[in-house]
């Protein structure tokens, strides 16, 4: 057998599994291996891989194979009380670096997509494989508490009968803590503590007092209750018009019945009566319709683990307090201190905090984050935050702008903002309207080096439109050139 395979904690526990039931597994290949009992007269053969299994034609074992759910049935019918211990393998720090992430990380257990000649990974879970830091580095990492702590996994069993479809069996896991408080069961999946190759289970023996198990029962039948009306509307669905169809024709043939019996009868029929039984066989059919539930609890599983409380410090002097409990935390939540909500991908602001998305302000001019209690400023014009160490005042209406409005007069340097400037209509270039000039005629804006005034009619014009008497020596416009020249 393949190390990949006899190494595998799912390898280990279907080998269990066999030596309980007192057969024997023999590790042919490095693909199929095989499964013997006293009472079977050859071995079946198994495979972990799904190609080996379609090409040999070979029984697939295999997280939510039919092969692997059946030898957990076995497992689940004997009612035996299990407890675990949930282990660490390694150190927290390390735990906890491998799910905070302080750079671009690629998830490896999602999907690869090709976009162009570059290959992206995306998370198909509902939440990121791992909490993303942004615009900060994880400097230190410092726990500050251990606590042992139990979670009590109970597992039922619910099948839906209706006679319009087949019946339907699903296993119900509930996970509830010691306070009695549910919680999300998927976290302890098989999948995901298989798959976990930080942690170990290991066998764990100690007392559960009835009263305890009372508690916790009348919890789960609070939340059991729930998931059932639930899958009942699923379940329900699709039989939805069935059902009506069913009724439709059910009385359209009790009618016909009742009106056969009146015409061939001899007698006259009681009509309130002949309608009472009618609505009784009505009532009856519909009741023959509804799905029936069977509910069964089958088992129950303790588990002993540990909540570490801890701390990351980062490069802006911030701090992320989380916490998490082996085995059941797949992600550990953050709150944010501005919002109170929790959050899956932070910022480190320039203010020394660490904050979800919502909470952030980004400078339009140096694209520094910041938080929302922060002293920025803000432009009215963009409707966008700015520090005001980095704004300009106008020159003009002495308010203060982002950098991203300014413009610098061509005249003297001043910074003006979007209201105040305009060009010069000779030169083209830029100006604060305090340097620019309106022509009377012309109505014409002038910067100072291209603008002119008449010596004789004392009216302002372009340079363009100043002529010389050759007789008096005078600046004149075109105005005063044409009647000198008429005269």
């Amino acid at each position: 057998m393949s190390i990949k395979y006899s190494d595998t904690k799912i390898h280990n526990f279907i080998r269990s599994f066999v030596k309980s039931k007192k057969g024997e597994l023999i590790e042919q290949s490095n693909e199929v291996f095989l499964v013997k009992y006293l009472h079977e007269t050859c071995a079946t053969e198994y495979t972990y891989e799904p190609g080996v299994a379609r090409e040999k034609k070979l029984i697939l074992m295999k997280l939510g194979s039919p092969s692997f759910q059946q030898i957990l049935d076995q497992c689940l019918d004997d009612g035996a009380l299990c407890q675990i211990k949930v282990n660490l393998k390694g150190e927290f720090e390390t735990l906890i670096k491998n799910i905070f992430k302080d750079s671009p990380f690629v998830c490896q257990n999602c999907t690869k997509v090709i976009d162009g000649e570059e290959r992206i990974s995306v998370c198909e879970k509902p939440e990121l494989c791992y909490h993303q830091i942004n615009n900060g580095k994880i400097v230190s990492i410092k726990i500050l508490k251990k606590e042992p702590v139990r979670y009590f996994q109970l597992f039922f069993s619910a099948t839906f009968r209706n006679k319009l479809r087949p019946k339907n069996e699903e296993l119900i896991a509930i996970l509830i803590d010691e306070e009695g408080n549910i919680a999300s069961s998927e976290d302890f999946s098989g999948k995901n503590v298989l798959d976990n190759e930080s942690i170990e289970i290991q066998d764990f023996n100690s007392k559960l007092k009835p009263t305890i198990f009372d508690e916790l029962r009348a919890v789960a039948d609070q939340k059991l209750e729930a998931i059932l009306k639930e899958k009942l509307i699923l379940f329900d669905l699709p039989l939805r018009k069935e059902k009506d169809s069913k009724l439709r024709s059910f009385d359209k043939r009790i009618r016909r019945q009742n009106l056969e019996q009146a015409i061939y009868n001899k007698y006259d029929l009681d009509s309130l009566k002949c309608q009472s039984n009618h609505e009784i066989l009505l009532k009856r059919e519909e009741e023959s319709l509804i799905t029936n539930i069977a509910v069964k609890f089958i088992n129950l599983l303790i588990i002993n683990t540990t909540k570490v409380y801890f701390e990351l410090n980062l490069d802006n002097n911030s701090a992320i307090h989380s916490t998490i409990t082996l085995g059941i935390t797949h992600i550990p939540e953050v709150t944010c201190p501005l919002c109170r909500n929790t959050f899956f991908e932070g910022y480190a602001t320039q203010d020394s905090l660490y904050i979800c998305q919502s909470c952030i302000r980004q400078s339009i001019d140096t694209a520094k984050i910041y938080s929302k209690k922060a002293a920025l400023k803000l432009d009215e014009t963009l409707n966008e935050y700015f520090e005001q160490e980095v704004g300009f005042v106008c020159s003009v209406c002495g308010k203060k702008h982002s950098r991203l409005l300014e413009f610098i007069c061509s005249h003297d340097n001043s910074s003006v903002c979007i209201f105040h400037y305009d060009y010069c209509d000779f030169c083209g270039k830029i100006f604060s309207k305090l340097n620019l000039t309106s022509t009377h005629e012309f109505k014409r804006k002038l910067c100072p080096k291209h603008i002119a005034r008449c010596e004789n009619c004392q009216s302002i014009v372009g340079v363009d439109e100043i002529k010389v008497c050759k007789t008096t020596k005078e600046r004149l416009c075109n105005n005063c050139m044409d009647k000198l020249k008429e005269s």
